[in-house]
């Protein structure tokens, strides 16, 4: 494991970790303890052929089996959270890609949160999201496995949703059904990085190590005293593989600042800019005797979700300035942030345009407003 992805997977563990300590904090004495659950899911399904670099091998039918862990919280104060009981949980998987002396298979380990709206009722609705840390057995290499343009790094950086109907048949069994979408990307650490993407469906049983009740409770309008606006401004930066040397690493920093205007609960729209200067790109230009600026600026419109002092943000960005033309005139951000109160922030942040990663950067800034 690199020192990059080191502290990528370590940073991305935190943020889970945090979340879980947030949570986990000591109820108050009317509040029950949160149920502990083991999980078992199979799952079945089709890699999405979304280049055509990679179109002649996915056309394979992954399997994957499943085991997790949660803690299920029921608590007014967890209730209040998200205005519904959420799990956090890990899991780890064995998928099996169908394909081995192409894609082999893959070993993942993941943390997840899991709102339940319903879960006092006999039949619920959940939605899953998690990230973690993924090993690949068979891997690109430009001479024995060149078909393989999905991944080239043996550990890489897995996001998982999910959307499950809950079917409670007892008070410790709980039968489960739904689909999957995954993700395993190395977020461009090394090339080439196309990135799998495998829906699923999924099947499987939850029982409860320690059973709770989920007092059914009413929805709470959201009422902020304040308009609550704020103005964001962040540093980031990472390595990245040379395009013409990958043994080289070379440095990729950017600022960025945009505006949040609270919506809801758990809700902002974004709005801003940011400017990057990637040395990957210099190193082609330079090689390739072009004299232009490798620097790229462009507009970011967006939306943050809430959980806690965690957010986890999504924008579209629109070039404005880029000499050196990007893949796409468009792109997305998806990000996952720590926010303290005195307003410092830090976090991790992916941009991909469409399907392929193109960073993965690791970020520190300051928040300003009420």
């Amino acid at each position: 494991m690199s020192r990059s992805q080191s502290i990528l997977f370590l940073l991305r563990s935190l943020f889970f970790l945090f979340l879980w300590v947030k949570a986990a904090a000591p109820a108050t004495a009317q509040d029950s303890k949160p149920a502990i659950n083991l999980g078992l899911r199979t799952h079945y399904g089709f890699i999405i052929p979304h280049s055509d670099a990679i179109r002649e091998v996915s056309y394979s039918h992954p399997r994957a089996l499943e085991l997790d862990l949660s803690l299920h919280f029921t608590s007014k104060k967890a209730w209040q959270f998200i205005q519904g009981y959420p799990r956090f949980g890990a899991s780890v998987s064995y998928i099996n890609f169908d394909n081995p002396d192409v894609l082999g298979n893959a070993y993942a380990l993941i943390l997840y949160v899991e709102p339940f709206l319903s879960a006092h009722r006999r039949v619920s609705l959940s939605f899953r999201f998690g990230g973690g840390l993924s090993y690949q057995s068979n891997v690109y290499d430009a001479i024995s496995n060149p078909q393989n343009q999905f991944y080239s790094t043996r550990l890489a950086f897995p996001l998982t949703v999910n959307l499950m109907a809950n079917y409670r048949l007892s008070e410790t069994w709980l039968l489960r059904a739904g689909g999957t979408y995954s993700h395993i990307s190395n977020g461009g650490i090394r090339q080439p990085n196309k990135g799998i993407n495998f829906p699923m469906a999924t099947l499987g049983v939850d029982y409860a190590l320690r059973p709770a009740t989920f007092p059914e409770r009413q929805l709470q309008k959201y009422e902020p005293e304040d308009t609550e606006r704020y103005y964001l401004v962040a540093l980031s930066g990472t390595m990245k593989d040379g395009r013409i040397d990958q043994t080289d690493k070379l440095l990729l920093w950017g600022v960025t600042a945009y505006a949040s205007q609270r919506t809801g609960r758990l809700s902002a729209l974004t709005a801003g800019a940011e400017w990057v200067a990637d040395y990957s790109i210099k190193e082609v230009m330079d090689e390739e005797d072009i004299d232009k600026d490798f620097q790229r600026g462009a507009l970011l419109v967006g939306h943050e979700l809430y959980i806690g002092r965690f957010r986890f943000n999504q924008m579209l960005g629109v070039y404005l300035y880029a000499p050196r033309k990007a893949r796409d005139p468009v792109y997305q951000r998806w990000g996952l942030e720590y926010h303290t109160p005195p307003g410092l922030f830090f976090g991790i942040n992916l941009k991909a345009h469409r399907h392929v990663a193109d960073f993965l950067d690791v970020r520190v800034g300051w928040r300003f407003g009420n």
